[in-house]
């Protein structure tokens, strides 16, 4: 093999380099994108040295690029392991640039218009996993839904004062404060959304009993109810109370049971283990959360939030057998294997990070050393056929 050729293979080579190079300093600032390398392997023809060749450009995903915050909630950085999952005109592909957004349908896309997948939900809002589907988010405002259950469990002190309950009922009076023990209110809604109070009034009546008189916006409901506790403080009186309170301003009745369970009479002091009621007022559309778990959430002006799927994350036994394609996504192959789908935070799938996404993974620094030393490279075999041309001058005048 001639020095001409050998040392035109080190020119080719060297200019691939050069190339992958130029490619990783004009991606520094693409999201997703991850640096490549040229791989160079010796030629030998028939034993003879041949040179060199490029045996392959091998992209660096094991650096993670660098977390850049944006505050919108639909733009997600895959803090480890995965890529998301997004359909190109039904055909999947496979990218870690998470800057998405909503199209016209509400469908969760990317800038080239690829729609994320994920798993979606059924008719009552339960996620249907193992079946990929395009993430649409359900803008629609909510209704207002009345308050069916009130779940309260609280500690009362059994070594609070006993108090003589009023006989008979209806002449408990709530402004008198020598008259009961405690006393705790919790929000609840009608049927239209309107906000109502509902106080309860606990009176020590005797060892390991006690009453409690229910109000709602003052107004008392009627007859009380008895709590029995056990010599170990364990509720033993029903746990669930039912109550009616018609509103009057033209809602329907409300009906709601109050659910005591957990409920104790311990010797420490008073305290609210759980005062929490459901219903809620009518609400709009507010904007969407993304939970670490790749959970989408429809967030609401009246703090309700509604599911609407569940983003998933794809891997592969060999990332190098990726097939690259353009705008900083990759295809499944042969070489790769399949796609091995997961949950965000589970396995070895990485968390999301709402309000992020992940930038290129280009050292800069590492990039012009590279380039330099592939300049010089490139000079030096330049001037291996240069020499070579000298040589064979010399060889002919020399005849």
């Amino acid at each position: 093999m001639s020095m001409f050729t050998i040392g035109l293979s080190g020119l080719k080579t060297t200019q691939r380099a050069l190339e992958v190079t130029s490619h990783n300093i004009a991606n520094s600032s693409t999201a997703g994108f991850k640096s490549g390398s040229a791989e160079f392997a010796s030629v030998y023809n028939g034993g003879q040295r041949g040179g060199v060749t490029v045996s392959d450009i091998k992209e660096n995903f094991s650096r993670e690029g660098s977390v850049v915050s944006t505050g919108s909630a639909l733009d997600l950085a895959i803090t480890g392991q995965g890529f998301f999952v997004v359909s190109e005109n039904g055909r999947m592909a496979y990218t870690q640039a998470g800057q998405f957004g909503l199209d016209k349908d509400q469908q969760i896309v990317n800038a080239n218009g690829n729609q994320l997948q994920g798993y979606g939900i059924d008719a009552n809002g339960n996620l249907v996993p193992g079946v990929l589907t395009s993430l649409k988010v359900e803008a629609a405002n909510i209704p207002a839904e009345a308050t069916t259950e009130v779940e309260f469990s609280l500690n009362l002190s059994s070594a609070s004062d006993i108090i003589a309950a009023p006989v008979p009922p209806g002449v408990f009076d709530p402004t008198d404060g020598s008259s009961y023990n405690y006393s705790q209110s919790t929000e609840i809604f009608d049927s239209l959304g309107n906000s109502h109070t509902l106080t309860q009034y606990f009176i020590h009546t005797g060892s390991n009993t006690w009453e409690a008189h229910y109000f709602v916006n003052g107004d008392s409901l009627g007859t009380p109810s008895t709590m029995t506790f056990n010599a170990s403080g364990q509720l033993t009186s029903a746990v669930t109370v039912p109550l009616t309170h018609d509103p009057m301003n033209g809602a329907e009745d409300l009906d709601f049971n109050i659910n005591l369970t957990n409920s104790t009479q311990f010797g420490s002091g008073f305290n609210i283990y759980k005062n929490d009621g459901n219903g809620f007022t009518a609400g709009e559309f507010a904007g969407i959360a993304v939970a670490a778990s790749g959970e989408v959430f429809a967030t609401f002006t009246n703090g309700e939030t509604k599911l609407q799927g569940q983003v998933v994350l794809a891997n592969f036994s060999n990332l190098h057998g990726l097939e690259t394609a353009n705008r900083t996504m990759w295809y499944a192959s042969n070489e790769s294997g399949a796609a091995l789908y997961g949950t965000p935070d589970s396995g070895s799938y990485g968390s999301l990070l709402s309000g992020a996404y992940i930038g290129s993974n280009v050292d800069i620094s590492e990039q012009l050393v590279d380039l330099m030393a592939f300049q010089q490279n490139y000079q030096a075999n330049a001037k291996t056929i240069s020499s070579a041309d000298q040589m064979m001058q010399i060889l002919f005048n020399a005849t």
